[in-house]
């Protein structure tokens, strides 16, 4: 239980560190984030393990967080553990409530995120963005629902991923913005990189609008490295993997960068250099 109580700021941030050790295990954490009102809260949730030899461990997490009226919370998440991953995340934001969470998969054998947002009062937002970079024959799924249950609301939701090898990559998002929810501003984009014939991605944005004054936008991409780009840093002395790494590092910093806890960035950043770096 994370209990922040009203108009109380978190000076530093949470940080959640969940270990995976070997061996068969069921672990079922179960976590409440209250934010009273006005009061902000930083929380880093770290999911690692001993190894990253193949495990039938299984981690099955469900929060729920309430944002109350003007409250701030801010989640950052990290997974990179061997161990198969299910997460049920569900979320409800009030009147000028902020809610925002950045999920970023390294490792696992089969992951799911599952998201769902409910902006439930006036001048509410959520953004939601992600990073997931996999190779091997991890399977990343990331489903995220937002609603917009009354007016005056925004969202913006951006995910990038990078898949190699024998990995699979899943994103399905859905706006759903009700009939008296008139001024809504929502924005859903997913992008995607395939590295090799065997790699696969699976992408399905929706907006589903009953109002009729709003601005809402969505997209998704799915393609390779640019070649020209490629052969214009090769022509420049520089070799060909690392050529490659410069490139998905590039394409990954836009999300990177919407992280605003510098130290927690330069963490994030280091970290998924390593993995293009095996890429």
């Amino acid at each position: 239980l994370l209990l922040v109580f009203k108009n109380t700021t978190v000076e530093k941030p949470i940080h959640v560190l969940r270990i995976t050790t070997d061996g068969k295990q069921l672990i079922q954490p179960r976590d409440l984030f209250l934010i009273q009102e006005g009061a902000k809260a930083e929380v880093i949730e770290e999911h690692a393990s001993t190894s990253f030899s193949v495990t039938t461990s299984l981690v099955n997490s469900v929060r729920e967080s309430y944002v109350a009226k003007g409250a701030e919370l801010l989640v950052h998440k990290l997974q990179r553990d061997a161990a198969a991953h299910i997460a049920q995340e569900s979320v409800q934001v009030d009147a000028k409530g902020n809610y925002s969470i950045s999920t970023t998969t390294l490792e696992g054998s089969l992951v799911r995120n599952d998201i769902n947002v409910s902006l439930s009062g006036p001048e509410a937002h959520a953004e939601l963005n992600g990073v997931y970079v996999l190779n091997g024959n991890t399977h990343c799924d990331n489903h995220t629902y937002i609603g917009h249950d009354v007016p005056d609301c925004t969202s913006d939701e951006l995910y990038k991923g990078i898949i190699a090898e024998k990995g699979t990559g899943v994103f399905n998002g859905k706006v759903y913005v009700k009939q008296d929810a008139q001024r809504t501003r929502a924005y859903q984009s997913n992008a995607n990189i395939l590295q090799g014939d065997d790699a696969r991605v699976f992408t399905k944005p929706e907006l589903e609008i009953y109002a009729d004054d709003v601005k809402c936008s969505h997209g998704c991409t799915i393609g390779r490295l640019d070649e020209k780009g490629l052969f214009y840093l090769r022509s420049r002395g520089v070799s060909e993997a690392e050529a490659r790494k410069l490139m998905a590092h590039a394409f990954i910093t836009e999300v990177v960068e919407r992280v605003q806890n510098e130290e927690w960035k330069a963490v994030l950043t280091a970290l998924i250099d390593a993995k293009l770096a095996k890429l």
